[in-house]
This record gives C-alpha cells, sequence and structure tokens, in this order.
C-alpha cells in the first residue's frame, strides 16, 4: 500500500515537471515544442524534487504530457526494445 502511494506521487510530480517544460517552451520562450528534450526533464525533475531519472524515463513522461495536451508525438524517438 505504501510503496503504490509512493508510485503514485512520484508520478504525479514527474507528469507536473514534464507539463512545466512543455509550458515554458510554448508559452515563456515561444520554443517549439520539438525542441523539447528529455533532458529538459530530467533536470528540472531534480532541480524540484531531487529525482534522478534517465534519458529513457524522462523522454516517456515528456511523450506522455505531449499526449495529455493533444500534442502529436510522432517526433519523439521511439524507445529501445
Amino acid at each position: 500500500m505504501l510503496s503504490t502511494m509512493r508510485a503514485r506521487k512520484r508520478h504525479v510530480r514527474l507528469m507536473r515537471v514534464a507539463h512545466r517544460v512543455l509550458q515554458d517552451a510554448m508559452v515563456t520562450t515561444s520554443q517549439d515544442i520539438r525542441r523539447v528534450t528529455p533532458g529538459q526533464v530530467a533536470c528540472l525533475a531534480f532541480a524540484r524534487h531531487e529525482m534522478r531519472i534517465d534519458d529513457e524515463e524522462a523522454a516517456d513522461y515528456l511523450a506522455a504530457a505531449l499526449a495529455d495536451r493533444g500534442l502529436p508525438t510522432d517526433h519523439r524517438p521511439a524507445p529501445a526494445v
């Protein structure tokens, strides 16, 4: 039960981070969303929550945030199998 709550809290935090990176790219800097990198998500996750995530996980959260906003994710690299 406790591990489920921790996992949920972690997921919520990382989704917020990914949404923040996208929001900053779209509104604040007028940056094209295709230029947002998983590295930016990983860096902000560490800066805000002291969470170290790898690029693959950051890419997953970035793609999820894009899909959540109804934006295309086809420019995101496909994960290695």
